[in-house]
């Protein structure tokens, strides 16, 4: 994984361009109108760090944290930004500087439970009581579908877990779990700047996963997807990651789930590691148009605004973090539409943080539609 000093060139292209495109999609940016947190701004200050012009300040430390590696900026740029940012927070803590309290503590629970929550290893089997789910083990299923921390340890977002897990069930998809053996996938120390630690992770986790003849894995945590796939790509394992919402989009659309469609405006919140970073955005707004209505925010797809809840800012600047969620819930409810439908548990979190709209998961909205058939409520219809 590259260091700091390997994105020289970039730094000085961005120096010598000075283009400041980054400025309009940074969330950051547009909330505190401060130029060292806009990606221009941020690159200069690593180009000075490299050239010896800098030496690492309170601010230094700032412009590398405060950002939530939404990657808008990597939308209006051919240099990578988003990763040297993470490269910057890398290069600040192995020259010295500790890190931020509010990441400490989130590491200090990855080491000791396997999750950034601190809860017990054994939380993570919780969710599947009741469901009849395999342990995963050679020899069984090649499908692992890999819950992830956060939803599986917190309630309520564990419905959506069950939710998923019901519904690919229902398609008849063979699959198993890890259980309460399942591993972080890392997200969080990547984030943060935790490379080698990540690196280390990542490795066991290949390991594990081929021990298990693991084929394709099926998350329903848009930071696990992008995490995951990066694993994959990086150590060569022949496995195939896709997002719960992939998966079930292609049922939908072959018919295999019989839906009850509503009159209900909905719209759709891209999450940034599903969206912008994962490339997934079509097969969502087929489960929500196969529900309701869809109606779109003006920032959708590659310009969808972050909720603030990435990267560590919504544990080491909660304010900030709930500032950007404010800005997406004002722009949802502009739309007219009374529901927010996302993806990912962290942006859930974040969005229900502001009053004024419901929020709810993709799958849990999907198989309320598919329970309300088989109740025989309301007007049935084959989904096509």
């Amino acid at each position: 994984m590259n260091g700091l000093e390997e994105f020289r060139e970039e730094l000085e292209t961005c120096f010598g361009t000075s283009c400041g495109f980054c400025e309009r999609g940074c969330p950051v940016y547009q909330t505190l109108k401060v130029k060292t947190l806009c990606m221009r701004g941020r690159n200069r200050t690593m180009l000075g760090l490299l050239q010896g012009r800098f030496e690492i300040t309170p601010a230094v430390v700032q412009a590398a944290f405060e950002c939530t590696l939404c990657g808008n900026c990597d939308r209006w740029c051919s240099l990578k930004n988003t990763e040297h940012t993470r490269a910057f927070r890398e290069y600040l803590l192995k020259h010295g500087v500790e890190p931020m309290k509010e990441h400490s503590s989130l590491l200090a629970s990855i080491k000791n439970y396997g999750n950034p929550w601190f809860q017990p290893r054994s939380a993570r089997n919780r969710w599947t009581k009741g469901l009849n789910i395999s342990k995963a083990s050679p020899g069984g299923p090649e499908v692992l579908f890999f819950a992830g921390c956060t939803s599986a340890v917190t309630k309520p977002l564990n419905r959506s877990l069950v939710a998923s897990a019901r519904l690919l069930q229902r398609a008849g998809v063979k699959f198993a779990t890890m259980g309460q053996d399942e591993p972080c996938c890392g997200s969080t120390l990547l984030r943060v700047g935790q490379t080698m630690a990540f690196e280390e992770l990542s490795r066991e986790n290949m390991r594990k996963f081929e021990s298990l003849g693991i084929k394709k894995i099926v998350t329903a945590c848009p930071g696990c997807y992008t995490t995951l796939k990066k694993s994959v790509e990086s150590s060569g394992v022949k496995i195939d990651v896709r997002h719960v919402a992939q998966e079930i989009s292609g049922l939908v659309r072959q018919g295999k789930l019989d839906l009850k469609r509503s009159t209900e405006r909905l719209t759709y919140h891209d999450p940034c590691h599903l969206g912008r970073l994962g490339g997934v955005f079509e097969e969502p707004r087929e489960i929500v148009n196969a529900v309701g209505t869809l109606v779109e925010m003006p920032n959708n797809r590659y310009e969808s605004r972050c909720c603030g809840a990435g990267a560590g800012l919504q544990s080491a600047f909660p304010k900030l973090s709930r500032e950007l969620a404010t800005k997406r819930v004002a722009e949802a409810r502009a739309t007219g539409a009374t529901t927010i439908v996302t993806s990912c548990p962290f942006c859930e979190t974040q969005l229900r943080t502001v009053p004024g709209i419901k929020v709810v998961d993709l799958m849990e909205l999907l198989l309320d539609s598919a329970q309300d058939v088989e109740k025989g409520n309301g007007n049935n219809r084959k989904a096509a």
